[in-house]
């Protein structure tokens, strides 16, 4: 997968990380923006503006046998715009598609649990840009 998300720094707790349940079959790469499907259940991101688990904070091998894996919540990230996207400094961004790329988030996204991160910068079109995450 390309355009993982960076941790550049680990806030709170090691990252305050969040154990989630996750399919045995599917790999998952560190970095990875996660989604919240069910109670404590996460899948790689499905698309744009989904509810966030958070970024996945290890590897994950298909049929590795593993079904819980931590999410981090609360870091600095480097993360990159879609192509066409926009972010500006103090917005929120949210998951632009399936390939980890971010935008900028709209009406209520921050409230429904559907903003990854405030960005630190403004960007623009496949820009990789700061921002704090703090699910």
């Amino acid at each position: 997968m390309a355009n993982e998300v960076k941790i550049v720094t680990l806030l709170g707790n090691a990252g305050d990380p969040v154990e989630y349940t996750v399919a045995d079959a599917t790999a998952i790469v560190k970095g990875e923006v996660m989604e919240m499907t069910d109670a404590s259940t996460a899948i790689k991101v499905s698309g744009a503006g989904v509810p966030i688990a958070g970024i996945a904070a290890t590897d994950k091998g298909a049929l590795d046998g593993t079904t819980k894996m931590s999410c981090i919540t609360h870091a600095v990230i480097k993360a990159t715009i879609s192509a066409g996207g926009t972010s500006t400094l103090g917005s929120y961004v949210r998951s632009a598609s399936t390939d980890n790329t971010v935008t900028v988030s709209t009406t209520l996204d921050n409230e429904t649990g559907k903003s990854l991160a405030k960005s630190l910068e403004t960007g623009g079109n496949s820009e990789e840009i700061d921002c704090l995450m703090n699910l």
